[in-house]
């Protein structure tokens, strides 16, 4: 053996030895995780995502692991851009679009099944079918609820505007506002706006009930399963190329999490009102409406393109104008 292999054979064998001793200067090993930022909307599935901050695994493998509620959709969607924001809950039709626009996304998993209702003062109302003749009222116009709405009617051969009225509002809140001095009495929600109508309604002497389970509604409408591929985690490309072994212990607090917060319906409202600034009284009486269930995003493939595909029928840009391939799909 010349002395210059012998030197190269001693190297190698030193670079072993300190690697065995040093497991994190291994060839290939990422860098530790130091800060990652749970973002969620301020509604009470996020409980979910505050409560797996306080008490989740994944606090093993990330120095300092935090939640915070993101206010505006444009606060989301300028953070996800930026790559502020590697972990967001978000509208999944919305993590379509933007990997379509070719931003560096991944779905992770599906945690909010549906949560629209309708919700209605007037005593006749009770199905579908009761809104004829009458005034149906709405935020977000041709966003994600007011399509589900329309898809819903249209198949029940009901029309807006010829068969009863459909009138927007900007916000939630606003037309919960509009039940309490009498300007709508047939609205569509989401929790927990929904169950705030009922709470509301009680302080003001209006009688305002749940009369239906838009999710039941769909299912009807597609034939298919009673549920929304609604809302879930969307996550950094980077985040899950180099610390997957986070992603994954991630899902599975997301699961532990959810099931935590059905359970525990008092404490999540608790943790709402300090983390959401939603009051307490409202999430803890939502919990059961809220559909809380985590599922990988490529499990729920299928019913996620299925919905995509009927979004996209009234609204060809709301996903980006196209399917997102495979590869938006996370698998762990």
């Amino acid at each position: 053996m010349t002395e210059l292999s012998r030197r190269k054979l001693l190297g190698v064998g030193a670079a072993a030895l300190t690697c065995s001793a040093f497991p994190g200067l291994a060839f290939g090993a990422t860098e530790r995780l130091r800060d990652l930022t749970l973002w969620g909307p301020p509604v009470g599935p996020s409980v979910a995502l505050a409560h797996l901050a306080q008490k989740g695994k994944t606090r093993a493998l990330v120095d300092n692991l935090s939640f915070k509620a993101w206010r505006t959709p444009d606060q989301l969607r300028s953070g996800i851009v930026s790559g502020d924001m590697q972990v967001s809950g978000v509208p999944s039709y919305v993590g379509a679009n933007l990997y379509n626009k070719g931003l560096p996304v991944r779905m992770l998993n599906i945690m909010t099944w549906g949560l629209l209702y309708m919700m209605s003062s007037d005593d006749t109302v009770s199905k579908l079918e009761d809104i004829a003749g009458k005034t149906v009222t709405m935020p977000f116009k041709n966003d994600m609820p007011d399509l589900v709405f329309r898809y819903i009617t249209a198949k029940a051969g009901m029309k807006p505007g010829k068969d009863f009225n459909l009138v927007y509002a900007t916000t939630p809140m606003e037309v919960v506002q509009m039940m309490m001095v009498g300007k709508a009495d047939i609205v569509i929600l989401p929790e927990p706006a929904a169950t705030a109508t009922i709470l509301k309604g009680k302080m003001n002497a209006r009688s305002i009930r749940r009369v239906l389970d838009i999710q039941q509604e769909w299912g009807v409408a597609t034939n298919g399963a009673a549920r929304i591929p609604q809302a879930g985690l969307l996550v950094n490309a980077d985040l899950a190329d180099k610390h997957m072994d986070v992603l994954r212990t991630l899902q599975a607090d997301c699961i532990r999490s959810s099931q935590w917060a059905l359970n525990n319906p008092v404490d999540a409202g608790v943790i709402a009102e300090d983390h959401l600034g939603v009051k307490a009284a409202v999430t803890e009486l939502s919990m059961p409406y809220v559909n809380l269930e985590t599922t990988l995003a490529l499990d729920a493939k299928a019913e996620i393109e299925a919905f995509f595909t009927r979004l996209a029928e009234l609204s060809p840009k709301i996903i980006g104008g196209k399917l997102p391939d495979a590869g938006f799909y996370l698998g762990l």
